[in-house]
């Protein structure tokens, strides 16, 4: 690595260092004047807040990966630009993509950075956040809601109370769809981290009640304490979404390959692969433009990098919806996207 290199990669950590910074400050700003009203009814409104988001800003910050990297990216080479220290290089015999290696390498390697991310830290952190009082996404308390367990049972609930730790007019749909639970009311218990029904509670076989003898057979099993099937956390009840972001991408590709005709899973599971190197694919296709040999303008380069952005979204959410609707197979729908700009990235950076 020679001195020019070491400078380069200094200006892209700075650069990558304010970006993250910015973002990470925009979000919090805003996003604490949209849920005021929820902190301010934390029982420890410093600690709730400060796990509350210790819990969702890192998933957030990793959505906004790619266009973290495209700005450090970005800003980067136009500082070295704007102070003509790149056209210094090239009077001295070095090629720009040379030149520019110690920018394009690390944003690469970021990519793999994020890969790792996403297999190792955030499913950890989905965890933990699943276990906390504070790890809810939305909203603490709420009524009619229905969420589907690890084990595949589905919960449907009346009323919950996060702050209580209890939810009301419970019916649990065990995943064979053969019995039902129905209980007034359950309670969290945080030593055995499981619901806990104080009264009576009932469970129902589904097929008897169905049998021509339904009226005989159909007496339920009474029972209090733990539950017979189900297990989820208090936090799951406040999410807007349950998805594939909270299990590591080697869980997901062994669904994929038990669940070949599973379009959604497979289309999740191709877009969590290519998304820490979208950043990467897009950087290469602004860097292209801008320092192209056809001499572009500045304003017009600049927009078509910016082009470029919005075009690769819209793209990705057309071939992604058309692949989970079964039109293209999940690995061609998620991936055609991503192969067309690396094809773009490389004949544009190529003429640098």
């Amino acid at each position: 690595m020679k001195r020019f290199d070491r400078y380069f990669l200094s200006v892209f950590i700075q650069s990558l260092v304010l970006v993250l910074a910015l973002f990470t400050t925009v979000f919090l700003v805003v996003d604490v004047l949209l849920n005021l009203d929820k902190i301010q009814n934390f029982p420890d409104v410093a600690k709730g807040t400060t796990l509350f988001y210790a819990f969702n800003l890192p998933p957030i910050l990793y959505l906004l990966y790619p266009f973290i990297v495209i700005a450090a990216g970005m800003f980067s080479v136009a500082r070295l630009i704007r102070s003509r220290e790149l056209l210094l290089l090239e009077a001295a015999g070095v090629g720009r993509k040379r030149a520019l290696a110690a920018i394009m390498i690390p944003a690469l390697l970021l990519g793999v950075i994020g890969l790792g991310l996403r297999q190792w830290a955030l499913p950890d952190l989905a965890d933990a956040a699943r276990e906390s009082p504070y790890g809810a996404f939305e909203f603490r308390k709420g009524k009619r809601i229905s969420v589907r367990d690890d084990e595949g049972n589905v919960w449907f609930v009346r009323k919950y109370n996060l702050d209580t730790r209890t939810i009301e007019d419970v019916r649990i749909l065990d995943k064979s769809a053969q019995r039902v639970i129905v209980a007034d009311e359950l309670h969290w218990v945080e030593d055995s981290a499981a619901w806990w029904s104080s009264g009576k509670s009932k469970v129902y076989n589904l097929a008897d009640l169905t049998s021509v003898d339904g009226a005989e057979q159909g007496s339920p099993t009474v029972f209090d304490g733990a539950l017979p099937f189900g297990h989820i956390y208090p936090a799951d009840f406040a999410r807007r979404r349950r998805s594939y972001t909270d299990r590591p991408l080697t869980q997901l590709l062994t669904e994929n390959i038990a669940s070949p005709r599973d379009n959604d899973l497979g289309v999740a599971l191709w877009h969590e692969l290519w998304h820490p190197f979208v950043g990467f694919i897009l950087l290469s296709c602004g860097v292209g433009l801008i320092l192209s040999r056809r001499g572009l303008k500045a304003f017009t380069a600049g927009s078509l990098a910016i082009l470029c952005v919005v075009g690769y979204q819209i793209l990705q959410f057309w071939f992604e919806t058309l692949g989970q609707a079964g039109a293209f197979p999940p690995f061609v729908a998620a991936s055609i996207t991503p192969l067309l700009f690396c094809g773009f990235a490389g004949f544009v950076y190529a003429r640098t």
